[in-house]
């Protein structure tokens, strides 16, 4: 009775290990079919947009040689140097005459950029808000020349994606460290809180740490520059 046992349970055994075996290889087997599905479609993709290639070649395993596809090739006219042609003058398509001091000019010349910016005309107000330099500010022992558009030189720089924020005075002249302690006392008492600021005496540019653009500006007015 029992090798009866022994012998049912060693032939429930084999089964079950011909049972996994067949199982891993048709999973196997399904899987390398998979993937050759997927290169012959990969395949057809690929040469169908360059060239044509029988639906058969892939289910018989016939490999696609550049003979047996349709492909026409094109070379580049000028790919390279040794391929380009000579630079010939090229034909003028427009009958054109170039006249000198025509009466039209002056339309034209409204339109061009000037050479130098023009000196502001003196007036009371401006509509923009722009405040002229005054000539007191001349006597003060220094000076923030303005730009070639008449405009303030204080820019706000922001790097660190926008972490740090530096305010800076460029095109500063006459004594640097007497207005770094101007500009540091003015923020002080208009902000309650003590300001950092570095002097580039050979730039000619002082920094101050933070957005104070606005306040930096409105002092510089009030000097009269």
């Amino acid at each position: 009775m029992s090798a009866g046992v022994r012998h049912n349970v060693s032939f429930e055994t084999n089964n079950i290990v011909l049972i996994a075996l067949g199982k891993q290889s048709l999973y196997s087997l399904f899987k390398m079919a998979t993937v050759w599905r997927s290169q012959c479609a990969f395949a057809r993709f690929f040469v169908g947009k360059s060239g044509r290639i029988l639906n058969n070649a892939t289910d018989l395993g016939i490999r696609a040689v550049p003979e047996s596809l349709s492909v026409k090739s094109q070379t580049r006219s000028y790919s390279s140097y040794s391929q380009s042609p000579f630079v010939t003058r090229i034909k003028e398509q427009y009958e054109f005459e170039v006249a000198k001091n025509p009466p039209e000019w002056k339309y034209v010349e409204r339109l061009l950029p000037f050479d130098t910016i023009p000196p502001v005309t003196p007036k009371e107000s401006y509509p923009s808000g722009w405040i002229p330099p005054k000539e007191e500010a001349r006597n003060l022992p220094f000076m923030i020349v303005r730009t070639r558009n008449h405009e303030l030189p204080i820019y706000l720089g922001i790097t660190y994606r926008g972490i740090r924020k530096i305010s800076k005075v460029k095109r500063i002249e006459g004594d640097i460290w007497l207005m770094n302690d101007e500009i540091k006392e003015y923020l002080k008492n208009k902000h309650q809180r003590y300001v950092e600021t570095r002097v580039h005496e050979l730039g000619h540019f002082i920094e101050v740490k933070g957005d104070y653009v606005t306040c930096l500006k409105e002092w510089a007015h009030s000097k009269g520059f």
